[in-house]
């Protein structure tokens, strides 16, 4: 398939009517324009003629097409807009239009339901049928594989995840590389053999119930083959399941890429909120401590006097119990000295005493001193009394709460100042989700996303399971065929021959896709290769190795894997990639990129722009201006450069289409 020209009428800023002439011999066009002229616009030119679809930038979702028409026509009272199409496939030429119009009695349009769009497709000058149209359409660039004909530098990111196995990208990517490929034909052809297989077997088990030798065998037989069915049907539902579960995961993992920013607004949101919540609690309590820590502050402030008045009350107390334990001390002596007197030996030694000194001492105990006297009873009230008031004094001596007081009440500033910060960045954020529709959901997306992998997990292991009891019944399946071998008449033999050659095909369509997809990854990775090689400027890589997903990694000459690469390199594997799969695809057709230069260095530059006709034989480039050196483009593709056009700024809503 062959581009020979698009042409736009208010086409976003293509006002009124403007052409692009694409005809020529192989090789490439560019069309230059800075940022806002329109490239993206027209990249979605060519999707809308082809599929009715308009993404926007940075998305994969459709775009309104209300929001599409030339805005300066709008004003004017025009409505709508008219993409049309002409190439050749096969050597046939055709037309396709598609426009989108006012309906009928709507003055002015506001929204996409005021609007009706209209599709015709000329065959050789002739136009077709609706259901030729779209089976034309269908076969001659089906949609799921336009991910390698329209090509748009954000697709980029995408192909990054065919070296990660736990991404839901991975496959589906492999899904469409595989279609493009031509893959599904051989998994078609072994999904019919396998259902008429599925009809010989029956056929044999109905011939075995009419033969009395073999009725027996025959009925078991059929039984089995209803459960194996039954397990296949349950088998494929949970398959279905898991496709469905696996987009859903896709579609999460692309909100929360999408939403990533919110979602962090919302985990700060959500800190924030816990924090001031966590630290007014402990103002609260602080606040409690120091006012019970307040009222008994007026007893340390009285502590210094109080301390001073039970000193002074001790040191009497002392005194008095002093004269009072010398009084005590006093009598029990004297009292020994009489008794020694009376046995004329000394109390303390036992020796006797002679009549002197026992004279001296009872004149000593007729004139006891001063200091031994006994406590008055004015004393005795006095001692009393200072014990009771030393008690009750005591009471009151607390220690001196000051500088616990201080700590409390630095602690309830620290506090108040956290919340404040809290309390101003929670503000922020919040002014920063004031626009934010859904932030139930959106804050949902992870739990949404957890779940969704734990169901996928859950029908896996259903999968296997009823995979397992599949193969069981289809080995007892096998040995009751073997028995009614014995008993097979000329009908059962011819049944069972039919059921032995469509065996035979369906291994042959089952070793087939294996094969056949090992040869192309062999070729893809190979072709790759070639481009890589053509396109880098690192004399140590040698290669390209294709994975599962038909991931690309570099390899060093030494033979390792480069396990992290550069985005620039990431954009170069991509693009090896895609030239790749359009060498060996059995559908062929232009490439067509927006920005492709952008993340490569100039040496990359310049080889990937002498690369460019290889990738396919018609290479549409939009590219601003200093992307790439115009002098350069043109002396490296010479001849292979059939066109040229430049996107002249008329207004902000204006763009036109100069060949240059």
């Amino acid at each position: 398939m062959r581009f020979s020209s698009l042409t736009l009428e208010d086409f976003g800023p293509y006002k009124g009517v403007q052409t692009l002439d694409l005809t020529g011999d192989d090789g490439v066009t560019i069309i230059w324009g800075n940022n806002g002229r329109g490239k993206t616009t027209l990249l979605n030119a060519f999707r809308y003629a082809l599929y009715g679809k308009v993404y926007g930038r940075n998305a994969r979702m459709a775009h309104s097409l209300q929001k599409i028409g030339n805005w300066e026509s709008f004003d004017e009272g025009k409505y709508g807009f008219r993409v049309s199409l002409n190439m050749e496939v096969d050597g046939v030429d055709y037309e396709l239009t598609r426009q989108y119009s006012v309906r009928s009695g709507v003055t002015v349009p506001r929204s996409d339901n005021d609007y009706k769009e209209d599709v015709f497709l000329k065959k050789g000058g002739t136009f077709v049928s609706p259901n030729e149209r779209d089976h034309i359409l269908q076969t001659i660039m089906p949609e799921k594989v336009s991910r390698f004909f329209l090509f748009d530098a954000e697709l980029l990111g995408e192909y990054e995840e065919l070296l990660n196995d736990e991404s839901a990208m991975g496959p589906k990517i492999k899904n469409s590389i595989e279609g493009i490929l031509g893959v599904p034909i051989l998994i078609n052809g072994h999904t019919d053999t396998n259902e008429i297989l599925k009809e010989y077997r029956k056929d044999m088990s109905k011939l075995a119930r009419h033969n009395q030798h073999a009725e027996k065998v025959g009925t078991l037989l059929e039984a089995k083959q209803s459960e194996l069915e039954t397990h296949e049907a349950e088998r494929d539902a949970l398959r279905e399941e898991l496709e469905t579960l696996k987009s859903a995961k896709q579609t999460i993992e692309e909100e929360m890429s999408r939403t990533e920013r919110i979602r962090d607004l919302l985990n700060q949101k959500g800190r924030l909120e816990e924090t001031i919540v966590s630290k007014k609690a402990m103002l609260s309590d602080t606040l409690r401590e120091l006012q019970s820590l307040t009222k008994q502050a007026w007893k340390g402030m009285l502590g210094t006097r109080i301390g001073s008045v039970v000193e002074e009350l001790n040191k009497a107390i002392e005194e008095l119990k002093e004269k009072d334990a010398r009084h005590v001390y006093s009598e029990q002596l004297m009292a020994e000295l009489r008794a020694g007197i009376g046995s004329g030996r000394c109390p303390m030694c036992e020796q006797p005493m002679d009549n002197d000194l026992i004279c001296r001492l009872e004149e000593e105990l007729k004139h006891p001193k001063a200091g031994f006297a006994s406590l008055t009873q004015e004393e005795k009230t006095n001692l009393i009394e200072m014990q009771a008031r030393k008690t009750q004094l005591e009471r009151l001596i607390t220690p001196n709460l000051r500088d616990e007081i201080r700590s409390l009440e630095a602690r309830i500033a620290g506090l108040k100042v956290d919340i404040s910060d809290a309390e101003q960045q929670l503000a922020a954020v919040e002014r920063q989700l004031s626009g934010v529709e859904d932030m139930d959901g959106i804050a949902s997306l992870v739990k949404e996303y957890a779940n969704c992998v734990a169901k996928i997990s859950i029908v896996e292991q259903g999968i296997q399971k009823q995979e397992e009891k599949i193969n069981d019944i289809k080995h007892l399946i096998r040995e009751l065929e073997d028995q009614l071998k014995k008993h097979g008449g000329g009908d059962l033999k011819i049944a069972e021959n039919k059921r032995n050659f469509c065996e035979q095909l369906t291994d042959i369509f089952d070793k087939g896709v294996e094969l056949y997809r090992e040869r192309l990854k062999d070729k893809v990775e190979q072709d790759a290769s070639d481009v890589f090689l053509r396109i880098s400027n690192e004399p140590d890589y040698c290669g390209l190795r294709i994975n599962e997903n038909y991931g690309l990694s570099i390899i060093h000459r030494g033979g390792r894997t480069i396990e992290i690469r550069s985005a620039g390199y990431e954009h170069i594997v991509a693009l090896s990639l895609i030239g790749a799969l359009h060498k060996n695809a059995p559908l062929q057709g232009p490439i067509i990129m927006d920005s492709p230069f952008g993340r490569l260095d100039p040496d990359h530059k310049e080889k990937m722009v002498a690369a460019l006709p290889s990738l396919s034989e018609q290479v549409i480039l939009f590219v601003y201006e200093d992307e790439v050196d115009t002098q350069l483009v043109r002396r490296l593709l010479g001849s292979t450069l059939q066109h040229e056009y430049s996107l002249e700024r008329i207004s902000a809503m204006h763009t036109k289409i100069i060949e240059t």
